[in-house]
């Protein structure tokens, strides 16, 4: 991954990660742009299952599994965030 797609993958995580908080159904495609644009890389296969989670289960519900399911993809997004960030930096390849 460049550096042009670190810093997409790093903004639409983050744009990701509220729409996870906000029960937003945009979040899925929001995780789709960013698995796009990290390319070939681990943090496409991160932004990928996350996108996968939220599409198949939704974003919505109050009960322990929706919750838990929510939290999952927002670490799943962290950790690709993480990758593209050290890219950005300067870091090992994402």
């Amino acid at each position: 991954m460049d550096r042009l797609g670190a810093l997409r993958v790093t903004t639409l995580g983050a744009q990701a990660e509220m729409a996870l908080v906000r029960r937003d159904p945009v979040a899925a495609p929001l995780l789709a742009q960013a698995a796009r644009a990290a390319g070939e890389e681990v943090c496409a296969a991160l932004l990928d299952q996350a996108a996968t989670l939220v599409r198949v289960h939704g974003v919505g519900g109050e009960d322990g599994p929706a919750r838990a399911r929510r939290k999952a993809a927002q670490a799943l997004v962290r950790s690709a965030s993480q990758r593209a960030q050290a890219v950005l930096l300067g870091g090992a390849p994402a």
